[in-house]
């Protein structure tokens, strides 16, 4: 932009430089996130069983599959207001798609005062450019979901016991993130809510009650259902995580390295596995892991 101005009587031009805008680099990984989805995954997945199980439970349709013990219902809740509309397999694709990418940018937006933009972004990228991040955006599957919420409500922490500001906000934000990957899958909960329970407890810079309120009330709000349930279809929880580990093949501690090597190369649902390790040069990311997470 040019204006005009007079120096000793002489007009004279003189430039205005507006500031550049920033890329916003986050939205645009959220965006080729969901044409990723659009192109590779939605025309060509149709509903697997354990997403029939799970929207069947909300579609009115048709009869309800039996929903079993492990199982949380929020990610049918998530996929009701779609088949109530329609019972397209495409459309809830598509929606989830969209919904997913948008929720990927919301969860790493959480990390923004504490990355700053470039490095946020970078991180959404590297999450979104996994195979099974692409695979699970548009399926009616809890996994996705509760990983969202975990990104977000690990920030939200962050933010709750290191930044100056509105308390109320980063503790809202933790909440319910919790409660929202809990409602998605229970046990995840439960094992999200535990380490920032932990650090609340340990890390000395992180002290704080109100925080450890904050996992608490998330875990108590998106347990609700799930116990609820517990007491009217198995007669409380203890009996509920019972039939849970029987179906799961036994819920506990157990040395699974073995298991996960073999299973890191194929096939997706390994259980019980006894899948052979027959190229183990491909599998050589998994324990490159740990020495990644370290050098980054």
């Amino acid at each position: 932009m040019t204006t005009a101005t007079s120096v000793d009587g002489v007009p004279r031009l003189a430039t205005r430089y507006r500031p550049a805008r920033a890329v916003p680099w986050a939205a645009l990984v959220a965006v080729a996130y969901a044409v990723a989805q659009l192109a590779l995954v939605v025309p060509h997945l149709g509903l697997g069983w354990d997403e029939t199980v799970y929207v069947s439970q909300v579609d009115p349709h048709r009869p309800a599959a039996w929903f079993s013990a492990p199982r949380s219902r929020g990610i049918s809740f998530l996929a009701a207001p779609v088949l109530a509309a329609t019972g397209s397999t495409t459309v809830l694709r598509v929606v989830l798609a969209l919904l997913s990418a948008g929720a990927l940018y919301a969860a790493y937006r959480v990390w923004r005062p504490l990355l700053g933009t470039r490095r946020t972004a970078l991180a959404s990228l590297l999450f979104a450019g996994l195979w099974t991040t692409l695979l699970y955006g548009p399926q009616a599957m809890p996994n996705l979901w509760v990983a969202l919420s975990s990104v977000a409500a690990a920030g939200w922490f962050l933010r709750a016991v290191r930044l100056r500001e509105r308390r109320r906000v980063p503790l809202l934000g933790l909440g319910v993130m919790v409660a929202a990957a809990t409602s998605f899958r229970f046990s995840d909960g439960v094992w999200l809510a535990l380490p920032l329970l932990a650090a609340c407890a340990l890390v000395p810079a992180r002290r704080r009650l109100a925080p450890a309120l904050g996992v608490v009330a998330g875990l108590v709000a998106g347990s609700a259902e799930w116990i609820a349930e517990a007491y009217v279809r198995w007669g409380g929880v203890g009996a509920r995580l019972h039939v849970s580990s029987a179906t799961e093949g036994g819920m506990g501690l157990h040395w699974a390295a073995g298991l996960a090597w073999r299973s890191v190369d194929g096939p997706l649902l390994c259980r019980p596995c006894h899948a052979r390790l027959d190229h183990p040069g491909l599998a050589l990311w998994w324990p490159a892991l740990p020495v990644l997470a370290l050098v980054a």
